[in-house]
């Protein structure tokens, strides 16, 4: 395993970024969760914990196939999150911890995250702070909060923020009723 899988699965990753301290709030026992973008499964291993069922989800089948090693009873999907098998209407939660920054389509993704969601679904997001930090990546392609407000809206309304750590930022984005 090289350098970067490892910093993501380690203790001075929780250092700065602890998921016990936010998770168990913001997920209860009966959602089905999915990560898109989950990568080697710092988010999924806790998901599991709090969640009924959760989808681990990643494009590139190493991260996958370290997941699969940290988090027990999710179901993980090598695919990319813009085309997924997740079933339409069946998530209760999407979680995007430091991914959709990443993500190449952004339109297609976004149209994804509202098929697998439910009607009264949620997105979560956890990201960079579009500032300079001494680490994490590069600040042109960090989004701010309200970069994220905008690219979801007017499906979703931010409905809160929440406390991450020194570098990151958490929203909780509902979807509005149809």
């Amino acid at each position: 395993m090289d350098r970067f899988p490892t910093f993501l699965l380690s203790e001075e990753r929780k250092k700065i970024e602890n998921p016990e301290k936010y998770i168990p709030f913001l997920i209860s026992k009966n959602d089905t969760v999915a990560e898109l973008g989950c990568g080697p499964g710092f988010y999924c291993q806790y998901l599991v914990e709090y969640a009924k069922k959760v989808y681990c989800v990643d494009k590139r089948k190493e991260m996958i196939e370290i997941a699969k090693k940290i988090a027990k009873n999710a179901i993980f999907l090598n695919e990319d999150a813009s085309n997924t098998s997740i079933p339409s209407s069946s998530v209760d939660v999407v979680l995007f911890a430091n991914s959709f920054h990443d993500m190449k389509d952004k339109t297609k993704v976004k149209e994804e995250v509202k098929r697998i969601l439910n009607k009264k679904g949620k997105i979560i997001i956890i990201d960079w702070k579009k500032e300079g930090t001494p680490f994490g990546p590069p600040e042109s392609i960090r989004m701010s909060k309200e970069d994220y407000v905008k690219e979801f809206s007017p499906e979703f309304k931010l409905q809160k923020e929440f406390e991450v750590g020194p570098y990151h930022y958490g929203l909780i984005l509902q979807r509005e009723s149809d």
